[in-house]
């Protein structure tokens, strides 16, 4: 008579395949984000993504209009474009574009579900475009972005990041309930 021996369910299976050596895939690159973020404040000082576009509007401006740019403070305050901020804000679009193209995931079905008022991909889009702008003239008014904040000032132990991340956490899960109450 042959034994019989049990597999464990397909879902431990699963999950110990998502481990190397105990430890999710998350936890060490969460890891590597931090010694990361720590070597370029190190290296660099704070950073944060937001500064990068009014840096790009006072190179433009003053490609266009220097008389002007050099008159607004603001833009003179903010330097110029060439930044590792700005190699940041980069990394991020190509990285996600990359990401994307690469991955071989499915196509998310976030923005249908959000969006579902807005039945045309225009229209999602441009509501994106008017939140993300919405988002940046908020970051800018702060005085920084949520990478700024959360993740610069995480990694120097800042107070007021974290409790700025708890707020931001917090307002996300509400909203996350908010919009999708059963899920």
């Amino acid at each position: 008579m042959a034994t019989r021996t049990a597999s464990p369910p397909a879902s431990a299976s699963r999950s110990a395949a998502r481990t190397v050596g105990g430890i999710p895939p998350w936890a060490s690159l969460g890891v590597l984000f931090g010694v990361t973020s720590a070597l370029s404040i190190l290296a660099f000082g704070p950073i944060g993504v937001s500064g990068t576009y009014p840096r790009a509007i006072g190179s433009v401006a003053r490609a266009i209009a220097p008389g002007w740019a050099a008159n607004e403070g603001y833009l003179v305050k903010m330097g110029s474009v060439v930044t590792p901020e700005s190699l940041l804000v980069v990394g991020l679009l190509l990285g996600g574009f990359l990401a994307r193209r690469l991955g071989h995931q499915p196509r998310p079905v976030a923005a249908e579900v959000v969006h579902a008022v807005e039945r045309t991909p225009g229209r999602r889009y441009l509501t994106a475009f008017l939140g993300g702008f919405l988002i940046l003239f908020g970051a800018r008014l702060a005085g920084g972005c949520t990478s700024g904040h959360i993740i610069s000032g995480i990694t120097q132990l800042a107070a007021s990041s974290f409790i700025f991340a708890a707020a931001v956490f917090g307002a996300g899960i509400l909203t996350a309930k908010l919009i999708r109450p059963r899920a």
